[in-house]
């Protein structure tokens, strides 16, 4: 057996606990139970619940904000549509005109002649 496989054996052995093992173990217990976690620590905190209601108040502020701005941003998209949608109707009449003008001319040339 080389020295390695006989310190780990030695490392492994079983050992029996000592007297106070089970009272330590049982008194850690206790003291985890009374310890608050985290969680609750962080919200019977005064301060630190109020500022948590501040940013949570800011950020609800802030997308109801974004939220009307994007409204209003779609909004103006829908009236420069429509006022492109109108200026193309009146172009395409006036094209329409010319092209009839156009033709009108066409057709008393060839009359003439």
């Amino acid at each position: 057996m080389d020295p390695l496989e006989r310190e780990l054996k030695n490392a492994l052995r079983r050992e029996e606990p000592s007297g106070d093992f089970t009272a330590r173990v049982l008194a850690r217990v206790e003291q985890q139970k009374r310890r608050p976690s985290w969680w609750s620590r962080w919200f019977t905190a005064p301060g630190l619940r109020w500022a948590t209601a501040v940013v949570l108040c800011v950020l609800v502020v802030g997308g109801v904000v974004y939220q009307r701005e994007q409204a209003r941003r779609r909004a103006e998209g829908e009236v420069a549509r429509e006022q492109v949608m109108l200026a193309l109707r009146i172009a395409g009449t006036k094209v329409k005109l010319a092209q009839d003008r156009v033709q009108q001319m066409s057709d008393r040339s060839t009359r003439r002649n």
